[in-house]
Order: C-alpha cells, then sequence, then structure tokens
C-alpha cells in the first residue's frame, strides 16, 4: 500500500472518532463520515467495506490511546489516591471544558450498544480489563503504602473505580463541574486513609482544578 493511501486511512479513522464520538454510532453515517474525512462514498467503501468496520477500528484507535496513559500512571510514585485523582481530573476536566460535554468514546457506545456487537464488545472488554488492572495495581500500592484503607481490597475496588469514571462522564454530560468535582472528591476520600487524605489535600494544584465551567 502507497504510504500517502496508509496516512490518508489515519486521518479518515480520526475523522471517524470525532464523527462518532459526536453523533453516536446510530446517529452516524457514510455521509456524514465521508463529508467530515474529506473523502468520496467509494473511496470510503473501497477501503473500509462498511460503516461497522470503520467504527471497530476507530474505537480500537481511541482505545489504544490509554495504553501510555496507563503505564505512566501505574509507574508513578505519587501517592495513589493523587495519581487516581489525576487520572479522574485530566478525564472530567476535558470533558468539562467541551461546550457539548461529549466525553468518551468508550463510555458513549457502552451506553448506547450495550453488548449487542461482537467485535465492538471484544474492543470494550478488553480496554475495560486493562484499565481495571492498572487500578488495581495503584490501589495495591497505595493499600501498602498507607494511603489507600487496609480493607479496600484492590481486585474488587479496580472495577468500581473503573464504574466510577465512567459513571462521573456520564454523569458530566449535564452536571456542573463542582458538581462533578464534589462526586470525585467524596469517592477518593472513601477510599483513602488520613495519610492518603493529607496527600490530596497537599497538592490543591492537581489537574483536578482542570475540572472547571
Amino acid at each position: 500500500m502507497p504510504r500517502s493511501r496508509q496516512f490518508d486511512e489515519d486521518a479518515v479513522v480520526d475523522a471517524a472518532i470525532a464523527e462518532f464520538t459526536e453523533h453516536g454510532y446510530t446517529g452516524t453515517d457514510a455521509v456524514g463520515l465521508c463529508e467530515r474525512a474529506g473523502i468520496a462514498r467509494s473511496s470510503f467503501y473501497s477501503t473500509f467495506t462498511s460503516k461497522d468496520a470503520l467504527f471497530e477500528r476507530a474505537l480500537a484507535r481511541y482505545t489504544g490511546r490509554g495504553a501510555g496513559e496507563r503505564e505512566e500512571l501505574v509507574a508513578s510514585r505519587d501517592p495513589a489516591p493523587v495519581v487516581l485523582r489525576r487520572r479522574f481530573a485530566d478525564a472530567l476536566g476535558d470533558q468539562c471544558a467541551r461546550d457539548d460535554r461529549l466525553g468518551c468514546l468508550s463510555v458513549n457506545t457502552a451506553v448506547e450498544l450495550g453488548r449487542s456487537m461482537v467485535g465492538v464488545t471484544a474492543l470494550l472488554d478488553a480496554d475495560r480489563s486493562a484499565w481495571i488492572d492498572a487500578y488495581a495495581r495503584i490501589l495495591a500500592r497505595g493499600r501498602d503504602e498507607g494511603d489507600i484503607r487496609p480493607d479496600v481490597d484492590p481486585h474488587a475496588f479496580g472495577p468500581l473505580v473503573h464504574t466510577t469514571l465512567a459513571g462521573l462522564r456520564v454523569a458530566a454530560r449535564v452536571a456542573t463541574p463542582d458538581e462533578v468535582r464534589a462526586q470525585l472528591d467524596a469517592f477518593l476520600s472513601a477510599l483513602s486513609t488520613e495519610a492518603g487524605r493529607e496527600a490530596l489535600a497537599a497538592v490543591p494544584a492537581c489537574p483536578v482544578e482542570q475540572v472547571r465551567g
């Protein structure tokens, strides 16, 4: 395949991520995708064959972007509650900063489609498992270091951290930034020991401040 063709495909996939995030799977059609990507419908079908195929490629690229962030979060030596707040605040801050509050393609897709498409479900399951494992590792370190409550089971609470962020992303579609921040602070405080809460209080410049109006 010529190098320029590959670059064109990458641009189309990025355009598809934006289009599917804005309109959802059912609200997006080939016409809108082609207009956004600036390609002819014949090129669309010859390259991607169908909307479903492009949707899976877009979702795979979108979820793949989280790998580097997970590595950085797990490798961080900051107190675990601070690391978790950074993860939440980066995601929610970006969303709250947008006028449209569109949020996360993965969460939006899960809400819209559930487990109705096999390929999409496989991508979402893999992404969810990777994030849960990262959260569990962060919680385990935090428990060992005394910042996370000793009764917090990382294997049980890793999924809860993931679900809480997903829920806050949905809530952020309509809630005020102050409401989102209050829920985030309450959740992290409930997970933390006194030392963990002190660590949170000691970093007022944490990216949680990005959750703004």
